[in-house]
């Protein structure tokens, strides 16, 4: 409605403005939970823990949030070849 009233928003509100958002720049199909799942992956993208991003997207559960990621395990690339321990020989 272009005003400001109360101190909260309603999940219809948020979707009237993303809506809207999209609309104006070009996209026709965008929903709030698109949004959300974006920023999600940004964040893993740049190195952010999943306990963190679990955190932030309020799932109780760890498991949710690798679904919620589409979380696949990296053998070519695994964290752990990261740490610097190599054995000696």
């Amino acid at each position: 409605m272009g005003r400001i009233w109360g101190d909260s928003m309603t999940e219809k509100a948020v979707w009237h403005v993303v809506k809207q958002c999209a609309k104006r720049i070009g996209v026709t199909k965008l929903a709030p939970h698109d949004l959300r799942r974006t920023c999600a992956k940004l964040c893993q993208a740049s190195g952010g823990e999943l306990e963190q991003i679990q955190f932030l997207l309020g799932h109780v559960s760890v498991q949710t949030t690798e679904r919620y990621l589409g979380s696949k395990q990296r053998i070519r690339s695994a964290v752990n070849d990261r740490i610097g321990i190599e054995p000696k020989r």
